[in-house]
């Protein structure tokens, strides 16, 4: 290779850069130290071999018939721009394979935020996220100060006994002291916190990590971009327990409810596939799905409910889209097709994975299924069948009747759920707070008791509706065999429910009204829930004298 050749080479590399993106550069520019390292000697070397003709180095004798391959022929001169050609290659490769190789440091997070901060400042959200997206971990760990020189200077400055009562007990970070020197004698302990100063710090990068996140989580236009454009983005953030992660989640799943043509919806559309008799099987494909309930535990320590079911509630009560209930008290022509548009049966059948999945995985929380009931009484609420093209005595006059059978229908699902569950399962279990059970079924059959009793008070509920909503509620006492151990129970307990208004305090009449939907259903249903027509017949004598 000629000198020209050469300067062709740089001048190449330098335009290659030159048309790089922000991002490209960016990845580029964090492994600036090992380049430096390799480009240096190289750079020399392919000088020397170039200007000064140097002589390359004797093939060693250890490789014997090798060398034969390896000496490089022709004129001395010719011989040196061979091997300066051969060094350029191998420093093509080292470079190749550092950039592949090498990975961001903490020492490199403030250039890297600093390059970031301006990207989103310019609106040009994507390069923005494509160039933070893979460095998530790192700026979690940065932030949190995991990372390993902020931990080791961390446990430097902390070594030794702390009083009890002492300041310095107080600022001392939380978690588990592992090889703290707590049983070394102060006097000990100073040397070894002296030597805290030769570590650095890691201010910076925890600082610049932590504005990072909080302009990623915080900045109106990114939400609204990473909502519509780039929602996965959003789990990175999330699964790495930023601070301020959950209180994010709640308002992207709310934003995700809000438009119909979100990634939610679709993932909700295309995961119906039941998993077995209890929950539904999770396609990695559908990543919101199976990042939240894949492990229930993650829905429960985020409160995945919040988002949707707060957006639910401002929806029903009108707070979000004032025309929704004309819309829902309209006819219900084509519901099955509309259906996985609607944000109240979405948003219904995303509670209902997310509850069976903590079912069947035995995870031990309600998962507050308790938001039912909200739902229940404000489309009680807004039902209005008085249009004109309404046909009051159809099965489901309108869509919100069709909504309040999806409700219920829900419930009585769960409540039969415990015949599904294997043996010991935690929701198998008789709750210790028959007020406030937390397990699955038994919290199911307190809400419905809650939402029938909405329902069959109604003064604008039609009664074919409040007669259907009743005959589903009570034919699940009936799958509920009176012998059968935890089954037995949990049929005493949802009569009770049913009878009592999921222990809410019983209007007048409320027992009349349930006895009439009863003798207008057919007369083999009684035989088969003989507990329950006499605990309601009693209850109304009761009430009567």
């Amino acid at each position: 290779m000629t000198l020209d050749g050469f300067l062709t080479v740089l001048a190449l590399a330098a335009a290659i850069y030159a048309v790089l993106s922000p991002v490209q550069r960016q990845r580029v520019s964090l492994t600036w130290r090992p380049q430096l390292l390799l480009a240096l000697p190289v750079l020399v070397l392919i000088l020397g071999f170039e200007l000064y003709d140097w002589s390359p180095p004797a093939c060693p004798v250890v490789l014997g018939d090798i060398c034969s391959v390896l000496i490089l022929g022709g004129a001395e001169t010719e011989v040196a721009r061979k091997f300066a050609f051969l060094l350029a290659f191998a420093w093509l490769f080292g470079a190749v394979t550092i950039q592949a190789v090498v990975k961001p440091t903490l020492s490199s997070v403030p250039a890297f935020t600093e390059v970031a901060t301006a990207l989103i400042d310019e609106e040009q959200y994507g390069d923005a996220l494509k160039l933070v997206e893979p460095q998530i971990g790192l700026l979690a760990r940065a932030s949190r100060r995991k990372c390993f020189r902020q931990r080791m200077r961390d446990w430097l400055e902390e070594f030794g006994p702390t009083p009890e009562h002492s300041f310095r007990r107080y600022l001392r970070r939380s978690g588990p002291r592992r090889h703290s020197g707590e049983n070394w004698p102060d006097w000990a302990a100073v040397p070894v916190r002296w030597l805290a100063r030769f570590v650095p710090a890691g201010r910076r990068g925890e600082r610049a990590a932590g504005d990072l996140f909080q302009l990623l989580m915080s900045s109106p236009q990114l939400f609204d971009y990473i909502v519509s454009r780039r929602p996965y983005f959003a789990l990175g953030l999330v699964r790495e327990q930023v601070y301020g992660g959950a209180d994010f989640l709640e308002r992207f799943l709310g934003e995700l409810m809000r438009r119909p043509g979100s990634a939610l919806y679709q993932e909700v559309a295309t995961n119906d596939n039941s998993d077995g008799l209890v929950g539904y099987h999770l396609p990695a494909r559908n990543r919101i799905l199976h990042f939240l309930f894949a492990d229930a535990k993650v829905a429960e320590e985020l409160s995945a409910w919040q988002g949707v079911g707060d957006y639910l509630k401002r929806l029903l009560s009108g707070d979000e889209r004032p025309d929704y209930w004309v819309w829902l008290n309209g006819r219900p022509d084509w519901f099955e097709r509309d259906q996985m548009r609607d944000p109240t049966y979405v948003g219904m059948f995303f509670f209902d994975i997310m509850v069976s999945s903590a079912a069947k995985q035995g995870v031990g929380y309600h998962m507050w299924l308790y938001y039912f009931t909200s739902f229940g009484e404000m489309l009680e609420r807004g039902y209005d069948s008085s249009a004109a093209g309404i046909d009051r005595t159809a099965e489901f006059p309108s869509r919100a009747a069709r909504l309040l059978y999806e409700l219920v229908s829900h419930l009585t699902a769960w409540v039969g759920m415990l015949r599904h569950l294997p043996e010991g399962a935690v929701h198998r279990g008789v709750p210790d707070r028959p007020d406030y059970p937390a397990t699955i079924p038994f919290a199911a059959a307190q809400a419905l008791g809650r939402v029938l009793a909405v329902a069959v008070m109604s003064q604008k509920v039609d009664d074919g509706v409040i007669q259907t909503l009743h005959d589903v509620a009570i034919r699940t006492i009936k799958e509920l065999h009176p012998d059968e151990g935890d089954r037995s129970a949990l049929r005493s307990y949802l009569i009770n429910a049913l009878l009592s208004g999921g222990g809410r305090k019983s209007e007048p009449g409320y027992l009349t009204r349930l006895a009439k939907l009863l003798d207008r259903n057919d007369d083999l249903i009684e035989y088969e829930i003989p507990d329950y027509v006499a605990a309601l017949n009693s209850r109304i004598e009761g009430t009567d004298r």
